[in-house]
């Protein structure tokens, strides 16, 4: 359903806009290389880290958009 498509990337959009708000620039960067199948490893080796700051990075990501999406679920 195209109506759905578009109303799907748009609040995609808001939440892509509010995880810049509300990560770090670290947070972001490993956050997406998550997402696109990076191992802890590689992410640490990609942005000179330790595997265990990359683990407390998604650690902070994950509290912080569960956070975000209780207080934006209250709203509704």
């Amino acid at each position: 359903d195209p109506e759905e498509l578009i109303i799907n990337q748009e609040e995609f959009n808001g939440l892509e806009d509010k995880m810049s708000e509300i990560l770090s620039d670290l947070e972001r960067r490993v956050l997406m290389l998550y997402l696109e199948g990076r191992s802890y490893q590689e992410i640490a080796v990609d942005l000179d880290r330790h595997v265990k700051s990359i683990d407390n990075a998604l650690q902070r990501v994950k509290r912080k958009l569960e956070r975000y999406l209780e207080v934006r679920n209250v709203g509704y």
